[in-house]
């Protein structure tokens, strides 16, 4: 049934078993019947009269809102992966290190030399195959290096562990005297490592090439 408030005229729509006394408008006015309420239709109104004994029913809520709600969190749960692996995704790499390189006291020139090295790999996932190149320097840096020699290593997995005695042939066009050795493993870049700022290392001690 319709009703109107009988102050400010404000009106409203009551179900039909629904009293108007027992409401009353937002101004505080009562509520009263409209005089041709017999004749009316009822209309639908956006006003709902204040009652503190009555609550709004909420809209209900379908399956297919959770649906979407649900979606949303997975998809911003795989984005949050993706930014995190994007961000440290080496971590998740191979990481190649030459643990150790043993040279003897003395080596001849154009004569076979016997180098044990090991080479591990700190990463998480295994290695593919890569080379491992050895060279002369007369210090412990890269500069004025002699190349040696060059091995092909084959894949490692994650803590894996390869001790190996590899042997070159001392160039005749060296000069006499003591070199170290250099051993960068990776040497052409063939991997994604973890860490790539680890992969060479010099002799503790020099050989005496004569």
């Amino acid at each position: 049934m319709d009703v109107k408030c009988s102050q400010c005229g404000e009106e409203y729509q009551l179900k039909p078993d629904e009293n108007p006394s027992n409401f009353q408008c937002k101004c505080g006015g009562e509520l009263i019947i409209k005089p041709d309420e017999a004749t009316n239709i009822p209309k639908p109104s956006n006003h709902t009269p204040n009652n503190p004994e009555t609550k709004t029913p909420e809209p209900s809520k379908s399956i297919f809102d959770d649906w979407k709600k649900q979606y949303m969190i997975v998809i911003a749960v795989v984005f949050l992966v993706f930014i995190i692996i994007a961000v440290d995704s080496a971590v998740f790499f191979g990481d190649l290190v030459v643990t150790n390189v043993t040279v003897p006291s003395t080596g001849g020139i154009g004569k076979e030399i016997n180098i044990p090295n090991t080479i591990k790999n700190n990463g998480i996932l295994p290695t593919g195959d890569c080379n491992v190149t050895f060279q002369f320097t007369p210090e412990q840096n890269s500069k004025n290096v002699i190349f040696l020699g060059k091995i092909r290593l084959s894949d490692l997995g994650s803590g894996e562990i390869k001790n190996q005695n590899t042997k070159f042939t001392v160039p005749r066009n060296i000069t006499p005297g003591k070199y170290y050795i250099r051993v960068i493993v990776d040497s052409n870049k063939e991997i994604y490592e973890s860490n790539e700022n680890n992969n060479e290392i010099y002799s503790s001690t020099a050989v005496n090439i004569i």
